[in-house]
């Protein structure tokens, strides 16, 4: 293999800022980085019991669209609270931060706790990082543009999967989240609920 895609690199940045910032919100490093489940392709990204985030990155001029990639990724169904934090990013050359310094200094968080950062490796390995790709990374850096959190739930557009007649599978969608300010949450609550 040659790497990961531009889109998948961004994706996994997306992925590992909300992770980083988990971090620093809580001290149980290992159940932060279990919690992270986006590499196992599950349907979200994060997941502890019942409460689930789903991060998504954007680039480009279309900032404000989001593709959801099944009927299943914005179902409540049996959760308590589901986010979803939305990256707005600007791509560099040799400018911003890159995919190998945003996990360096994720593994430098943890190097107190080792069965952590054993996991948080072993989860890159799955994502598609590999360290002799590094060299494809190292002039790509990203800048947050805008990032903002919302809780699904109510009118928050999307299809879940009783939405769905019997049959119909695969189904891949897009929103576009700018109207739905009233859906917008605190960074503070989703890191507080997402226990």
């Amino acid at each position: 293999s040659v790497g990961l895609t531009p889109q998948e690199q961004r994706g996994l940045y997306g992925e590992l800022y909300f992770l980083k910032t988990f971090l620093n919100a809580d001290s149980d490093f290992s159940k932060v980085i279990n919690s992270w489940t986006g590499p196992e392709k599950e349907i979200r990204d994060f997941q502890i019991g019942n409460n689930a985030l789903e991060v998504k990155t954007t680039h480009g001029n279309n900032h404000q669209k989001i593709h959801i990639s099944s009927e299943r990724q914005l179902d409540l169904n049996n959760l308590q609270n589901l986010y979803l934090y939305h990256i707005s990013l600007d791509v560099r050359h040799q400018d911003g931060e890159t995919l190998n310094q945003i996990i360096d200094s994720i593994s430098d968080v943890l190097t107190t706790n080792y069965s952590a950062l054993s996991s948080f490796n072993n989860k890159l390995l799955e994502a598609g990082f590999f360290n002799h790709h590094r060299e494809i990374y190292k002039d790509t850096g990203y800048f947050i543009r805008h990032d903002a959190f919302y809780k699904i739930e109510g009118e928050f557009p999307r299809i879940e999967e009783n939405d769905i007649r019997s049959g119909v599978g695969d189904v891949k969608y897009s929103i576009i989240v700018d109207n739905y300010q009233n859906h917008l949450t605190t960074e503070t609550e989703v890191l507080t609920n997402l226990n």
